[in-house]
């Protein structure tokens, strides 16, 4: 009908072989993919290596596609979600910056994703995060069982094994690079 194709998902912009999360113009191109899998990349190699770019992450939180595994890696990830229910952390106001805006990114983001889990539902993509994970995801659930703002519906299903087919790889520090820029460039990495 008026040529739409219902519960398709939007097609993936051209896609660069590699994506320097410094810079705007990829980030805005992320954004435009409107692909779970690249937002998950982008997040993942962000918390992981403390480099959020706020304004990405902050939209990327309000994202209703935005991947289950994804919200539950931002949280996860160097105890996040954790730090923040807890207070583990000294305020921002107290730390020097870049530290101070990292935390404020990260503060505004695991209470978006607590403020989200009362009624948004989780789609799910395939995404997988390593085994270990599913551990940490289980005990956590356990250990915030009486906290009113912990993510309850997002920690409620076991995390699944990978099934979809990831469009980057981070080979270190933040750098994205896809499948064909690593045939090309780092064949050794394929093994």
């Amino acid at each position: 009908m008026f040529g739409l194709k219902w519960g398709r998902e939007p097609a993936r912009a051209e896609m660069p072989e590699s994506l320097d999360l410094a810079n705007p113009e990829d980030l805005d191109w992320v954004k435009e993919s409107g692909d779970p899998l690249v937002w998950h990349c982008v997040a993942l190699s962000m918390v992981v290596f403390g480099v959020e770019d706020a304004d990405f992450m902050a939209w990327l939180v309000e994202q209703e596609r935005m991947d289950r595994v994804t919200a539950l890696a931002i949280f996860m990830a160097q105890s996040n979600g954790i730090h923040r229910l807890e207070g583990g952390v000294l305020p921002p106001e107290q730390l020097p910056e870049p530290y101070r805006s990292r935390q404020l990114c990260i503060n505004h983001v695991i209470d978006r994703l607590c403020a989200l889990d009362t009624h948004r539902s989780w789609p799910e993509h395939g995404i997988g995060l390593e085994p270990g994970w599913e551990d940490d995801r289980a005990a956590l659930l356990a250990r915030f069982a009486d906290d009113p703002r912990f993510p309850r519906r997002m920690f409620a299903r076991p995390v699944p094994k990978q099934t979809a087919r990831m469009p980057y790889h981070d080979i270190g520090e933040a750098e994205l690079v896809s499948e064909a820029y690593l045939r090309k460039y780092m064949p050794y990495m394929l093994d």
